[in-house]
């Protein structure tokens, strides 16, 4: 199936956003063990999780501020360059897939080998919250949601 560049860019942005959520989500029920707290009573959980909880923050705005903006900003110049059609697969480059892969192959890895679920938690959710993070590097593109086309007065010059 093709689709247009916009549409490539787009899916890019769904993607980083629903598997940073997932992630995000994933993360939380390791690291709290499933346990729903309010944010704002620190006694249901002990202080290692909200600590791991911090950490896992602290990486991921750093991983999505630093890396992963700046990977999102290369795949949009790299999806600018494709045909106006071509197949959704192309949204990310093979190498982004392999590394997709890998990091699927990592994290079932940590999991098998049966790293503590802190751990497993902090990871999930730092890496979440950097596709978070750098997925606005999609919605900073003008025109993205319709709005402004990057061209003066969002018309064409004639």
């Amino acid at each position: 199936m093709n689709i247009s560049r916009e549409s490539h860019l787009k899916f890019a942005f769904v993607i980083w956003v629903l598997v940073g959520t997932g992630l995000l989500s994933a993360g939380s029920m390791f690291l709290f063990g499933g346990r729903m707290l309010p944010l704002t009573d620190i006694s249901c959980s002990g202080i290692m999780e909200w600590s791991g909880l911090l950490i896992a923050f602290v990486l991921g705005f750093l991983k999505g501020k630093f890396v992963l903006t700046k990977i999102g900003r290369k795949n949009i110049a790299r999806i600018e360059q494709l045909p106006d059609a071509s197949p959704f697969y192309r949204t990310f480059s093979l190498r982004s897939w392999m590394l997709v892969l890998l990091m699927i192959v990592i994290g079932r890895t940590i999991r098998f080998l049966g790293a503590p679920y802190l751990v497993v938690g902090v990871i999930y959710i730092a890496v979440g919250f950097a596709l978070l993070l750098g997925s606005r590097t999609y919605l900073e593109r003008p025109g993205f949601l319709g709005g402004d086309t990057g061209v003066e007065g969002g018309k064409g010059a004639g």
